[in-house]
């Protein structure tokens, strides 16, 4: 009998170190995902959102992040691209018929739902980042006649524009032209750093898949280069710190593997702080923490090269990838549709979590 006390005691160990190691790194279903994904999973430290669409029509729904019922705040056709701060939010609407062309900016009072149009948009909206003063957001004109490869006018665009939150003029960033076959390079918004938005492009020049990092000030000048790498690489910003991947350091792997750089905004250098990942890995930053992911899982990434530590095994057919706090977010596809979920990223979280199980 003396020995009970003890026994119990390693069972409850045994217990809390199950769903430390085991259950709390699982991902904790969420909410539904009704119909098609049409958005990146968007989180801040308030919300978290996405755009659906079904057969019925497009719908921009959200949750409290720490917890409680998904909501739709707004619905229709041709909802596109989404952007959350604070508790408004940000998305697109396509004009409606046939054969459209444009639409508009949209923003959306989380708490009541109310909506109203703030910019109207050259050609199909369909990415937006809110960044404290500025929004921007990157609209794709499709081209006009696909079979005549040689009409300059009729070629497919993409446009960043930006427009200060609270109002006023819009600003046209750039314009990037499609090839003659009328396939658009590919260009994804990062973030503002100081008044200038930065974005990520790839295109083929010739000599093989470029991918180059450029920013513009937010009211309109000059472009700037910040990196270019060879091949199709991903890239993360958030407040003054950018990563993105880049072919491995090791010169018999060149290709088989990436590895990922970090640039502070204004220091003239980058330094490598992690090697050996997939070449099609993606990356996030949450708090200032890097991490990758891969078909091998997500890594936490250290300050220098080698330091890097998988914390969970890549779970099949993940559609989006989202980070904020000491959570991560990804939108997961099964045979009965997709659903939002939720892992821990730090010790404290899977304790939290391992508690509420």
């Amino acid at each position: 009998m003396r020995r009970l006390p003890v026994i119990l005691a390693l069972l409850a160990i045994a217990g809390l170190a199950y769903r430390l190691f085991g259950q709390s790194a699982q991902p904790r279903l969420l909410w539904p995902v009704n119909g098609r994904l049409l958005s990146p999973l968007v989180t801040d430290d308030r919300w978290i959102g996405w755009v659906e669409q079904d057969e019925i029509a497009s719908r921009l729904v959200v949750a409290p992040r720490r917890g409680g019922p998904r909501r739709t705040v707004l619905s229709g056709e041709g909802l596109s691209g989404l952007a959350i701060e604070g508790d408004r939010a940000f998305v697109a609407r396509a004009e409606a018929g046939p054969g459209r062309a444009g639409g508009a900016l949209e923003q959306v009072t989380l708490p009541d739902g109310g909506a109203a149009t703030i910019a109207s948009l050259v050609g199909m909206p369909d990415e937006i980042i809110a960044s404290g003063d500025w929004l921007v957001w990157r609209s794709t004109r499709r081209s006009a006649l696909p079979g005549v490869p040689f009409v300059v006018a009729a070629a497919p665009l993409i446009v960043i524009q930006a427009r200060r939150t609270e109002g006023g003029p819009v600003h046209t960033l750039t314009v990037v032209r499609g090839d003659r076959s009328a396939s658009i390079a590919g260009c994804d918004l990062l973030g503002v750093v100081d008044g200038q938005a930065y974005w990520i492009e790839r295109d083929s020049p010739g000599a093989g898949l470029q991918t180059r990092v450029l920013r513009a000030p937010c009211q309109g000048g000059d472009l700037d280069r910040v990196i270019e790498e060879r091949g199709s690489r991903a890239a993360a910003l958030q407040d003054d710190v950018l990563i993105w991947t880049a072919p491995s350091l090791d010169a018999g792997a060149i290709d088989s593997y990436a590895s990922v750089k970090r640039l502070h905004i204004g220091h003239p250098q980058p330094e490598v702080i992690a090697d050996w990942l997939e070449p099609g890995a993606g990356v996030l930053l949450s708090h200032g923490t890097a991490y990758a992911h891969d078909r091998n899982g997500l890594w936490r990434l250290g300050r220098r090269r080698g330091d890097q530590r998988r914390l969970f095994a890549r779970p099949p057919r993940v559609i989006a990838l989202s980070a904020v706090g000491d959570h991560e977010y990804l939108v997961m596809a099964g045979a009965e549709g997709s659903v939002v979920a939720q892992r821990p990223l730090t010790w404290w979280a899977r304790i939290k979590a391992a508690v509420a199980l």
